[in-house]
C-alpha cells in the first residue's frame, strides 16, 4: 500500500461495492460528516443516511446509503451499508416522481408510524438526489 493512502472496502448485503486505496473518505455518520484520512485512530460507529464520498486523486466515488456501520482500524476503512446506490444506478426523474409522491403523502399521513416511514423515504430521495448532484445531502427533519 502506498505512504499515506488508506485500503477501503464499502460492502452492501447485495454486492461488493468498493475495493481499493482511497486518499481520504467523507462518510456521513449518524450524527454528522466524518473525515477519514491515514492514521485515522481506531473507530467503530454507525452510519446514517448520506453520501459517501472515495477520493482517488482528482477521482471521487460516490454512493448514496441509507445507514450502516464504519470501521476503521491501522489505515483499513470498512463500511459495511444496509442499501447504497451508485450514481449510474439512479434515474433522476424517477428519484424526483418518488419524492413528489412522497411529500403529497406527508400532507395527511394516517400515522405516526407511517409518518416517520415517509420520513425516511424523503430523506433516501434527498441522499440520492444529492449523490447526483455531488455534494452532502440535504436532509429535510421536518
Amino acid at each position: 500500500m502506498a505512504a499515506g493512502a488508506i485500503r477501503c472496502t464499502v460492502v452492501s448485503p447485495e454486492r461488493p461495492l468498493f475495493e481499493g486505496q482511497i486518499e481520504h473518505a467523507i462518510v456521513p455518520g449518524s450524527e454528522g460528516e466524518l473525515g477519514i484520512y491515514p492514521r485515522h485512530a481506531p473507530l467503530i460507529g454507525a452510519l446514517g443516511p448520506g453520501v459517501v464520498r472515495l477520493h482517488q486523486g482528482a477521482h471521487v466515488e460516490r454512493f448514496a446509503i441509507r445507514g450502516g456501520f464504519v470501521h476503521i482500524k491501522k489505515d483499513v476503512l470498512t463500511l459495511l451499508v444496509t442499501d447504497a446506490v451508485k450514481p449510474s444506478d439512479v434515474d433522476l426523474g424517477k428519484v424526483e416522481a418518488e419524492h413528489d409522491a412522497v411529500v403529497e403523502a406527508l400532507q395527511h399521513p394516517r400515522s405516526d408510524e407511517e409518518y416517520q416511514e415517509l420520513m425516511t423515504q424523503r430523506k433516501w430521495c434527498d441522499v440520492r438526489k444529492a449523490m447526483l448532484e455531488g455534494g452532502r445531502a440535504k436532509i429535510a427533519t421536518h
